[in-house]
């Protein structure tokens, strides 16, 4: 997946910013919402295939966030940096809500995918949010 360049920069100074807030609920609890965007579009060509993607989420995901999580699956689109053309591409989206920092687990799931598909980058989008369950 391609980011543009002002979304990587804004990404880059996002780093350097404070923690994260925590969300002042009136409903339910405070977490982080951490949302992952893997583009399946392979730089040298061809695609993640759907049983790649499932072995991905079996061996890389599943056991880093054993308490759940949510796979979406996505259309995206970014400005291809050579010939100025948008390009899209299919994608999934992994969601995962959680009380405690999991830098390791969610660095180490980027990495993995990064490694075994020949990504460029995964996007890492996090936000304060109240969750609850209603039962």
């Amino acid at each position: 997946m391609k980011v543009f360049p002002t979304l990587a920069l804004v990404l880059m100074l996002s780093a350097c910013a404070p923690a994260l807030q925590t969300a002042s609920c009136i409903s339910g609890k405070p977490f982080t919402e951490t949302k992952l965007y893997f583009g399946l579009n392979k730089p040298a060509g061809g695609v993640v295939s759907g049983r790649d993607w499932q072995e991905f989420v079996d061996t890389d995901i599943a056991p880093r966030f054993p308490e759940g999580f949510t796979v979406v699956d996505a259309q995206g689109a970014w400005l291809g940096r050579k010939d100025g053309k948008t390009v899209s591409e299919n994608s999934k989206i992994v969601i995962r809500l959680h009380e405690a920092a999991e830098e390791k687990a969610v660095g180490e799931i980027i990495g993995s995918y990064k490694k075994k598909f020949a990504q460029e980058a995964v996007m890492r989008v996090d936000a304060a949010v109240c969750a609850a369950f209603k039962i």
